[in-house]
């Protein structure tokens, strides 16, 4: 089934400022034409809780400007494409600034230059039998005056044109911004004003991008080779390059990330491992010093990087064991984050970015059960002022708890898991199993809308970082879900089964929903153990890895995606849903969306063509000019919708959530 929407091209009026903590961002429309896809839901009015969880965020991708005055972000326009919004907090003033094209091209980050100006990414999906995105650069003034396509047909057929090296955030009108040329990458300056292009302050043969320290110099380049990948760096004031870590591109395991230089130009911070969990180094690039340690955690990885201020210092490394938390090497953020953290017991408060001056701090507070809010912190006057909500419709409704626990395999080993439950009641649950997609990444603490929304039905929801999982190191990746699909389906098992003897799920009531390689693990569940699930839903998942080799021919990755998958036929053909589909005993529900670059169609629609021949209930809902992650208001409704529906069909319709 298709879902095709009606195209319109509407005008929308301004509202009256308000004060920033009043203002109800959502009712912010400009005048603009947007040529859109609306869709219609499968019912004539869908549930509400659809449409309360389903809904896109009321606001993304929040910066503040230098000075702290103001604060951009993404928001999706009532017409169900992303738009720019510029809010002066100082007046209450808000800006539609920039709004996606009606051509397919839609905003995906945004930014500020300087205190007036901001660079944004525009991205679209094209192609003909095989699709790819493209990338373009615009600017825009805060008020959405003067806007500027910047580098359109200067760097030739570059398929990646939204990349900035360097801000210069001491000269207000250019940054830095590379070039691919003749077998070679140069780095020139860019006017982002005129779009007028400097001639090449740099220049090195290879296919990849460079790394400066902040203030205009370029200090590492990546070369991505046929065969090798390698950094090349060179010292504080020198022009010599040398050779800084290499390795094979079939080497799907190496870890080698440059992520900013410390207080000394020579001193390079890099996370790689340490006793096989991603750690952060120093790197001496004078080669005096053996590499130091600076942390590390001895059970999870260190993932995410906090760069704030002028010139992008890293004041603190985040990490995640049942839940977040960030080590931090810069005083200022340290204490604010203290201070709020007091101030809003049991939630998560996360700076994020920072004025150059260093008086104003964007926070974001949230927790499992809040979806969570924006501020500004005054450090001056200790004055905390509120922004917006990220899901506003979700403020009156009580949301479930996320439990961490775990529980045993099979062999003996704790499988760590979140246990989202239904509020109010008692067990046995009817049961959704949950895995996340990745296969490299993990679930974590925190707030999810898709969970959430199952628990608000009456389900109980297992997301377990199952081995081959990311965030845990080496060992617990260990080959790759792909190549260890048969732990990963036990250790799904295992967790079902853990539920039912711990009271909590009803053995009888047990579906399996996933999305991207979530939905690849839902079926295989599915084909294992079909005496188990009474449904399963794949949304966007993978169903044959034969496709998914010979996709990857196509582009540069096509070894990394040999290497995670290989050629052995208990994991391509035994590994594949799409050919284990006689095996499958429950009803199917596929979702796919028909732009999708990561996991093309071409998956749900031979997964749906072999469950039909097969003589296996399934129903197929294809989604229009939208990618992988579903990205549009209209279609997440109707997505939660039909799952909603689906549920309650195979596993009972449970008692009413408060």
């Amino acid at each position: 089934m298709t879902l095709r929407g009606r195209r319109s091209v509407l005008g929308v009026m301004k509202p009256n400022a308000q004060r920033p903590d009043a203002l109800a961002i959502r009712a912010l429309l400009s005048s603009a034409l947007l040529c859109v896809s609306v869709v219609t839901s499968s019912a004539a009015s869908p549930d509400p809780l659809a449409v309360e969880f389903g809904t896109i965020p009321e606001l993304w991708n929040v910066h503040m400007s230098p000075d702290g005055s103001k604060v951009s972000f993404l928001q999706m326009h009532s017409d169900d494409l992303p738009i720019l919004v510029t809010l002066d907090l100082e007046h209450g003033k808000a800006n539609l600034a920039l709004a996606s094209t009606p051509d397919g091209f839609d905003l995906q980050w945004c930014k500020w230059a300087n205190n007036g100006r901001l660079l944004c990414g525009f991205a679209a999906i094209t192609g003909g039998w095989t699709l790819y995105g493209v990338t373009r650069l615009v600017a825009v003034n805060a008020d959405g005056s003067d806007m500027r396509v910047l580098l359109q047909h200067k760097l030739g057929a570059e398929q990646f044109q939204d990349a900035v090296t360097d801000w210069l955030v001491d000269d207000s009108r250019r940054v830095l911004v590379p070039q691919a040329v003749d077998k070679g990458v140069v780095l020139r300056s860019l006017d982002i004003y005129s779009g007028g292009m400097g001639s090449a302050i740099e220049k090195l043969l290879g296919s990849g991008g460079w790394r400066t320290d902040g203030r205009g110099s370029a200090r590492l380049f990546f070369d991505a080779g046929k065969n090798e990948n390698r950094w090349r760096y060179r010292r504080s004031g020198e022009s010599k390059w040398r050779e800084l870590d290499e390795w094979k591109r079939t080497d799907a395991h190496h870890v080698y990330d440059p992520i900013g230089f410390g207080e000394d130009p020579d001193q390079l911070l890099v996370l790689k491992p340490q006793d096989g969990r991603v750690a952060l180094w120093s790197v001496d690039l004078k080669g005096e010093k053996e590499d130091e340690l600076i942390f590390s955690h001895p059970e999870v990885d260190i993932e995410d990087v906090l760069k704030i201020g002028k010139f992008g210092r890293t004041a603190a490394v985040g990490y995640s064991t049942d839940r977040p938390h960030l080590h931090f090497f810069d005083r200022a953020a340290a204490e604010v984050t203290d201070t709020l953290s007091a101030f809003f017991a049991d939630k998560v408060v996360s700076v994020i970015d920072e004025s150059w001056d260093r008086r104003f701090y964007l926070v974001f507070v949230g927790s499992d059960r809040d979806p969570g809010n924006f501020y500004r912190f005054d450090v001056t006057q200790s004055q905390l002022l509120a922004i917006s909500p990220r899901n506003p419709l979700l403020e009156s409704r009580p949301l479930s708890p996320v439990k961490s626990i775990h529980y045993p395999a099979r062999d003996g080993t704790g499988i760590p898991a979140y246990l989202t439950l239904p509020v109010g009641g008692a067990g046995p649950f009817p049961t959704v199993i949950y895995p996340h997609g990745g296969p490299e990444s993990r679930d974590y603490w925190g707030f999810e809308w898709l969970p959430q929304f199952m628990a608000a039905k009456g389900f109980a929801v297992l997301q377990s970082n199952y081995r081959g999982s990311g965030g845990y190191g080496e060992g617990w990746a260990g080959e790759g879900g792909y190549r260890e699909w048969r732990t990963v389906v036990d250790d799904l098992t295992d967790g079902a089964a853990y539920l039912v003897k711990q009271g909590i799920a009803d053995p009888s009531r047990i579906c399996a929903v996933g999305w991207s390689y979530g939905g690849y693990a839902a079926l295989m569940s599915g084909a294992e153990e079909p005496d188990r699930y009474r449904c399963l839903v794949s949304i966007a998942g993978v169903t044959d890895l034969q496709m998914k080799l010979d996709d990857a021919r196509a582009f540069t990755n096509r070894k990394e995606a040999q290497q995670r998958i290989g050629r052995d036929s208990d994991v391509v053909n035994r590994g594949s849903p799409v050919n284990r589909a006689s095996e499958i005993q429950a009803p199917v529900l596929l979702f796919h969306g028909d732009k999708d670059i990561n996991v093309p169609i071409d998956h749900s629609k031979k997964m749906e063509k072999a469950l039909k021949r097969a003589k296996k209930p399934v129903e197929y809902v294809e989604y229009e000019d939208v990618e992988h992650q579903i990205w549009r208001n209209g279609y997440r409704v109707d997505m939660l919708d039909r799952i909603g529906s689906f549920l309650d069909n195979h596993i009972g319709q449970p008692a009413a959530a408060p």
